[in-house]
């Protein structure tokens, strides 16, 4: 019994520290993908090719260019002019023939902690666009997944 407690104590610590990792990342040492979770900074742009698994979307990886444009998105983060204002933008393309829905933590340059934010589904192959409208350092985002 001793060693099944000591067995599920060390699984969460080693599951809290990974799920924190991605929290604790800088710009200089991001590597975007962390699981099925992703991280920009403002001024990021990446292609992001996935695996689809019985329609869900699964086994992330960068790539440089694409060469599959049916199962790869395109996911910018920017800080940019709009109108008369500058905003924070995020700009996610959706490949696929069903809608694709994901959740969305923000982190603006004036808090220490991220917050999660509403984001609306990206309808079948356009792209959409969420806007803040004060800077954001970066953006997480999480659970990206089909409709069915």
């Amino acid at each position: 019994m001793k060693k099944l407690f000591v067995l599920i104590v060390v699984s969460f610590i080693a599951t809290s520290t990974k799920a924190q990792d991605i929290y604790e990342v800088k710009k200089e040492d991001n590597k975007f993908i962390y699981g099925e979770s992703i991280k920009l900074f403002a001024g990021d742009k990446i292609f992001v090719e996935i695996t689809l698994v019985d329609h869900s979307i699964s086994k992330f990886k960068i790539v440089k260019v694409i060469s599959d444009s049916s199962k790869t998105i395109t996911i910018e983060f920017k800080y940019d002019d709009f109108g008369d204002h500058k905003a924070s933008l995020l700009k996610v393309s959706n490949p696929f023939k069903k809608s694709l829905s994901y959740k969305a933590k923000i982190k603006p340059i004036t808090s220490s902690n991220y917050s999660e934010t509403s984001i609306v589904p990206v309808y079948p192959k356009i792209y959409s666009t969420e806007m803040w409208p004060y800077k954001i350092e970066s953006v997480i985002l999480t659970e990206f997944k089909l409709d069915k």
